[in-house]
C-alpha cells in the first residue's frame, strides 16, 4: 500500500516538474512593461499630470501594481496545437457620465514569422470582431513584434483614451515594451 502511495506522489511530482518552464531561448514566458508611451501628451489617471508616458503616469496613481502584462505560451502549456498570445492592457470605459480606468485582458492564437514579428490569428469561436487584431471595442492591435532576441516584445496599438486634462476622448497609437519576467 505504501509503495502505491509513494508510486502515485512521485508521478505527481514528475507531472509538476515537467510544466513548461520559462525557458530564456524562447519567447515563452511572462513579459512585464517596461514603457508605455502615447504618441501625444494626454492626463490617463485624471491626476492632472500630462505626458506621453502612461505607465509613470499609472505607476504614480497605484494603479499599475502588474495588472499590464503581456504573455507568450507555447502549444504545449494548454495542450492545443498552437501558440497563444494573452494581453492585459489599461482601457478607459463611460458609466453615468463617469469615466473609469480599467485593465482589459484577452488573447489570440499567435504565429512567430521570420523577421520577429508575431502574427495574431483567432483562437476561439464565434469571432468577437471582424478580425483578430481587434482585442476590445477601442483597442487595435497595429504591431507585436520581439526585439533583440527572445527577451523584449513590442506592441503598438491604437486605442481610444480619455484624456482627463481636456475631457475629450482621443484616438492614441500606443507603444508598449515588454520585458521577460526571469523566474
Amino acid at each position: 500500500m505504501i509503495k502505491k502511495i509513494l508510486s502515485f506522489v512521485l508521478t505527481g511530482l514528475l507531472f509538476i516538474s515537467c510544466a513548461e518552464k520559462e525557458d530564456p531561448e524562447t519567447i515563452f514566458g511572462e513579459y512585464l512593461p517596461q514603457s508605455i508611451i502615447a504618441e501625444q501628451p494626454l492626463d490617463l489617471t485624471g491626476d492632472g499630470y500630462v505626458s506621453e508616458n502612461l505607465l509613470a503616469q499609472l505607476e504614480s496613481k497605484g494603479e499599475y501594481s502588474g495588472l499590464t502584462f503581456l504573455n507568450l505560451y507555447s502549444p504545449e502549456y494548454f495542450n492545443v496545437n498552437f501558440s497563444q498570445v494573452i494581453l492585459r492592457l489599461p482601457h478607459h470605459f463611460e458609466f453615468e457620465n463617469k469615466v473609469y480606468l480599467e485593465f482589459y485582458q484577452n488573447g489570440r492564437r499567435v504565429d512567430k514569422e521570420s523577421n520577429g514579428a508575431l502574427t495574431l490569428s483567432w483562437n476561439t469561436y464565434p469571432y468577437q470582431f471582424e478580425f483578430p487584431e481587434q482585442i476590445h471595442e477601442e483597442i487595435v492591435i497595429e504591431t507585436l513584434k520581439t526585439n533583440l532576441g527572445n527577451n523584449y516584445v513590442e506592441l503598438v496599438t491604437s486605442q481610444r483614451l480619455f484624456d482627463h486634462s481636456t475631457n475629450e476622448w482621443v484616438d492614441a497609437k500606443v507603444t508598449y515594451s515588454f520585458q521577460k519576467v526571469n523566474h
